[in-house]
């Protein structure tokens, strides 16, 4: 089911399916951000297992998520919700949807790269 699950994803992606969102409020962002450090931030910043995971397996650059400009809002859900590898899955009673909401719009933001 998840190789297909991604198939679709990808399918629709290449597809142009997938529309571009509106900019998010700085309020969405600073929810998203709040999001992260609350539920991600302990593998996925600086020092953290998860982050010591993505260098081995796809290269310093792209081991921290805040800084990465490559992350798709589908790909994210889909790892948050079913998790991945060694990452387990956060539950919508765990990380809420508007959360989720906002935690995507934190991580594909373009300001993203920026980030310390």
């Amino acid at each position: 089911m998840a190789r297909s699950m991604i198939a679709a994803l990808l399918a629709l992606a290449a597809t142009g399916a997938l529309a571009a969102q509106p900019a998010p409020s700085a309020a969405l962002l600073a929810q998203g951000q709040q999001a992260f450090a609350h539920r991600c931030g302990m593998c996925h910043r600086e020092g953290g297992t998860g982050t010591f995971i993505l260098a081995r397996r796809l290269g310093a650059d792209s081991s921290l998520l805040e800084k990465r400009t490559d992350l798709r809002p589908e790909y994210i859900r889909y790892v948050v919700r079913w998790g991945l590898v060694n990452m387990p899955r956060i539950s919508r009673v765990e990380l809420p949807n508007a959360d989720m909401d906002a935690l995507v719009a934190y991580l594909t933001s373009p300001k993203a790269a920026a980030r310390p």
